[in-house]
């Protein structure tokens, strides 16, 4: 019931035109993103939450004319990596579903942190809190990388 909630939500806010950030930083990272032409990658982050506070394992999202195609886990110390079911990609973010994630965030005017690459300016670090009052609802990613895939 809540990610119908989250997804409406999400929905009506895509409608809208999305907010210029205060600084301009993420509109400058966007049209890095765009620049950098990338169709076919794949990044790694780690999701930083109660269960995971010091070590959380690393994601690693592969995608492909900007759809999920392959999700697989990296459990700290371990060499072994864990695939996630195909029934559950929709579940994870393409980088462009990131920059449209904290933009979503500003327009509801939440705590919204976040760091792009100099270079190709995808998001390096994202911390979302969604209500101030609550513990647990808060969203904090370190991106490890973004790789280019061969075609």
């Amino acid at each position: 019931m809540r990610r119908a909630l989250l997804l409406a939500a999400m929905g009506l806010v895509a409608a809208l035109p999305a907010p210029a950030s205060a600084d301009g930083a993420l509109d400058a990272a966007r049209a890095k993103w765009r620049a950098a032409k990338l169709g076919d990658y794949e990044y790694g982050y780690r999701k930083f939450c109660e269960c995971h506070r010091e070590s959380p394992p690393e994601t690693v999202v592969s995608v492909r004319d900007g759809k999920v195609v392959n999700v697989r886990h990296r459990p700290v110390g371990s060499t072994t990596e864990v695939p996630a079911a195909e029934k559950n990609f929709e579940y994870y973010w393409t980088v462009d579903g990131l920059f449209e994630l904290i933009a979503a965030a500003e327009v509801r005017h939440v705590e919204v942190r976040a760091q792009y690459d100099s270079t190709v300016g995808y998001p390096t670090e994202i911390h979302i809190d969604y209500d101030k009052n609550l513990i647990g609802d808060e969203l904090d990613l370190k991106l490890t990388g973004v790789t280019p895939l061969p075609r």
